[in-house]
């Protein structure tokens, strides 16, 4: 029996909806492919979302980014693997393995909100 190529079109609507139903796609140098969990693709059930605080989520950007800088920082979370391997190297947060950062701040210009986002007033709109 040969795997899976990737979705059935029937599967498309509930991906959109946030189902994945087993399924990631992977991009690797600008060319989208699916993979099934039961393949090796992303399983969201094993990860957790995490708020971080300004360490490590420093040290994390400045030794994977291909940035190093870091930028005026008002959240960051982590992405931590819940069924990582004892020994497994890297960047440990609580007990789990940190395998991935997104920081967010405040833009330098009003306009990178109300290009993407016209009728956003940035004032107005400030958590």
């Amino acid at each position: 029996m040969s795997a899976p190529l990737g979705p059935a079109p029937a599967q498309w609507e509930a991906m959109v909806a946030g189902s994945a139903e087993g399924w990631a796609q992977l991009w690797s140098r600008g060319v989208p492919t699916w993979v099934h969990t039961s393949q090796g693709g992303f399983d969201r059930r094993r990860y957790e979302v995490v708020e971080l605080a300004e360490a490590p989520a420093r040290e994390y950007i400045q030794a994977n980014h291909y940035l190093s800088g870091w930028p005026p920082a008002v959240h960051r979370f982590g992405l931590v693997d819940l069924e990582s391997a004892e020994g497994d190297d890297g960047q440990v947060v609580d007990g789990q393995l940190l395998v991935g950062v997104v920081v967010l701040g405040v833009p330098m210009s009003r306009r990178a909100f109300t290009r993407v986002f016209p009728s956003l007033e940035p004032s107005a709109n400030r958590a």
